[in-house]
């Protein structure tokens, strides 16, 4: 797949054709259930498809940055908006089930995208004291800071599992968010922080188009 490359596109915009929607739809279907991305094996199963026309779909759908593989495998080791790797955004679904998600903006795009009740469990990325949020009916009914706020960059560089997520994290407050900027100059020249009832509606929507295009919801 494309490395380090600069693209303009917002999250969940990519064109999926039938077979790419049924190949995303069931790897969801399987985390949701499992809590762990599917085997080449278990898709080949439950699409009834073979292997080969599998894999050239996965392939398709890490060059459109939707997802990533460990490299050298088959092992699908994120799908957006889904970490299948520890991060420190959890989301716990109201089946009990617990995901991560991959960045602070995906962690509150998972409950829309699934059409489910969650709680999301993060940190400041400055003082790192617990944040947490609830969102229910998609909609957030309450959090743990008055005014949380989420730092975004302003570009996207593929793969952004690598370059991008790592950086999009939670702040409890404007101070904190400051003093973080004042400290990495460098990185803060490239996003800004937002509250998060402005970033929230705009995220939620989109992961619900999403979830509507691929039919998980």
């Amino acid at each position: 797949m494309n490395s380090n490359k600069p693209v303009t596109r917002k999250t969940c915009c990519w064109e999926l054709d039938p077979l790419e929607k049924e190949t995303v739809n069931g790897i969801f279907k399987a985390i949701l259930e499992f809590e762990r991305a599917p085997k080449i094996q278990e898709l080949q199963s439950s699409l009834k498809k073979p292997a080969d026309e599998i894999i050239r779909v996965i392939d398709g759908l890490e060059e459109k940055d939707l997802l990533l593989r460990k490299k050298g495998t088959q092992e699908i080791i994120s799908i957006y908006p889904v970490s299948l790797k520890p991060t420190q955004h959890q989301v716990i679904l109201e089946n009990g089930k617990k995901l991560f998600a991959m960045c602070a903006l995906d962690a509150v795009g998972i409950p829309s995208l699934f059409n489910l009740n969650a709680r999301v469990n993060s940190r400041c990325e400055w003082c790192t004291e617990k944040i947490s949020i609830e969102i229910k009916d998609i909609e957030i009914a309450a959090k743990s800071h008055p005014h949380i706020l989420i730092w975004n960059t302003d570009e996207i560089i593929i793969p952004a599992a690598e370059t991008c997520c790592p950086l999009v994290n939670f702040f409890c407050t404007q101070e904190h968010l400051k003093e973080w900027e004042g400290k990495n100059p460098d990185i803060s020249k490239i996003g800004k922080g937002i509250p998060l009832e402005k970033a929230y509606p705009e995220n939620r929507d989109r992961w619900k188009r999403y979830g509507e295009m691929i039919g998980i919801r």
